[in-house]
């Protein structure tokens, strides 16, 4: 008996043990997003307006936002009743401890059972409350001892407020006023693009913009030297600091051995944003100029290559692009999967159709997309597989070809109709916005490297209440 009676008393420790690491609280459900809580900042006293102002990065007018005043305690957001209406004072911070779950962080702070149930499922849209980790931050106001309300991160952007109102828990979403600042910056390429942004205290994701918009200018790859300059306006997202989306590129001014080339953000007939050359010419074409972001180029097309496989001197159809494995590769053009197949030599292979007798295809690739598969419809920039080194490939890269009418061409040299220009209607807004633009850009110093021309608050939205 007594070694019966050892046996119970450890399977109660081990018991105790697991549900101190929350392994009995009751199953949350499973949005399959983590939850990303980071420092909250403190609210601000900016409320969103009913009409958000217009883009004039996209040639609408510019109004500027419309701030509304508040006349409440600092501190507080009035765009959002019940938030408004909790004192900054009342909110206790609460941290995820080592090895607790959400459940059992809550508990450990005195709330009950049904409330944390039902917090977990106003959360199940959002995100996945199982899934916290040691350290995430959550706040909780709880005046007189009776929950209120909870808040916490979901991204840099947009938190979450749970409140307690007579239907029960409901959950809003909010997003953070944006600080928007335009911004000017001149440098001189000395290794590289992205060196020469991070230099001047650029957001170096701006190189990818610049490849993209120049592309069919200049060949980002092999074109630059030493000595080549740009200038180029654009738009920064931030909050305390801290940026929270991609940069968006306004006008570039670049200076490539000698020429010089220029490109204006615009709205285009169809209200999207395109680029378009000062006199109106678009400077997008039917095909991307490369189907992966920034990289470089191992092995151009040829008719006579060493193949590093096989040791053979063969044709090389393609253009090889050097990049890790599992990085993005983007549809060239609109068109139809035609081929995705493994091949002994190209390994996974994705092939798509487009119009004018155009084929374009994706070898040595890591893996597909979901979904994606033979007779599907694919956009220009869509995500059509991922870089690997399937097949003879002695490293990680993909090999880019390009059929036109049944024959390889190169695809570095492929020339194409651009795409349609500014419409007549449009030409007098066109012409006043690269004015402006183009005056911004004359008037930084020559001295000077990153300026701020101008910066405005986008005010935080409110999703609508889920309950």
């Amino acid at each position: 008996m007594p070694r019966y009676a050892s046996i119970g008393l450890s399977l109660v420790a081990l018991g105790l043990i697991y549900w101190s690491l929350g392994g009995f609280d009751p199953a949350a459900p499973d949005s399959g997003q983590p939850v990303a809580v980071q420092e909250l900042p403190t609210p601000t006293t900016v409320v969103r307006s009913d009409v958000p102002p217009a883009d004039p990065a996209q040639g609408g007018p510019d109004d500027g936002p419309t701030f509304l005043t508040s006349d409440s305690e600092p501190g507080f957001r009035t765009e959002t009743p019940r938030e408004a209406r909790i004192r900054l004072a009342d909110w206790e911070e609460i941290r995820i401890r080592r090895g607790e779950s959400f459940y059992v962080a809550l508990r450990r702070v005195g709330l009950d059972h049904a409330t944390i149930m039902s917090l977990v499922k106003a959360c199940q849209p959002h995100t996945n409350l199982k899934r916290v980790q040691r350290g995430d931050r959550f706040l909780l106001s709880r005046p007189e001892g009776q929950f209120s309300a909870l808040r916490f991160d979901l991204a840099r952007e947009r938190y979450l407020i749970l409140s307690r109102d007579e239907d029960g828990i409901v959950a809003e979403v909010e997003r953070y006023p944006i600080e928007e600042s335009t911004r000017a910056a001149r440098g001189i390429i000395e290794t590289n693009l992205f060196d020469a942004l991070k230099a001047q205290g650029a957001d170096p994701a701006l190189a990818d913009q610049m490849a993209e918009i120049l592309g069919w200018k200049i060949d980002f790859f092999r074109d630059l030297r030493r000595g080549d300059s740009f200038v180029v306006v654009y738009q920064e997202y931030l909050h305390e600091d801290d940026t929270v989306r991609d940069p968006v590129v306004l006008a570039v001014s670049f200076r490539n051995r000698g020429h010089l080339h220029e490109a204006y953000r615009f709205t285009n007939e169809l209200g999207l944003p395109a680029y378009y050359s000062p006199d109106g010419t678009s400077l997008e074409r039917q095909f991307l100029r490369a189907p992966l972001k920034y990289t470089r180029i191992s092995s151009g097309f040829t008719y006579r290559r060493l193949h590093p496989v096989t040791k053979r001197y063969q044709p090389h159809w393609g253009v090889d692009y050097v990049a890790p494995t599992g990085t993005p590769i983007m549809a060239t053009a609109d068109g139809t999967v035609i081929r995705r197949a493994y091949d002994r030599a190209s390994g996974n292979t994705v092939g798509l159709r487009h119009g004018n007798g155009y084929e374009s295809y994706y070898l040595h690739l890591s893996k597909y997309p979901r979904g994606l598969k033979v007779g599907a419809r694919v956009k220009q920039g869509d995500i059509i597989g991922y870089v690997g080194s399937t097949g003879w490939a002695t490293a990680p890269h993909l090999d880019y070809r390009i059929k036109m009418n049944g024959k390889w061409v190169n695809p570095k040299k492929l020339s194409l109709p651009p795409a349609d220009p500014v419409t007549e209607e449009r030409r007098d807004a066109f012409a006043a916005r690269v004015a402006q633009l183009h005056a911004l850009i004359e008037g930084i110093p020559e001295g000077a490297t990153t300026v701020v021309l101008e910066r405005k608050t986008l005010l935080g939205e409110s999703a609508s209440t889920l309950r």
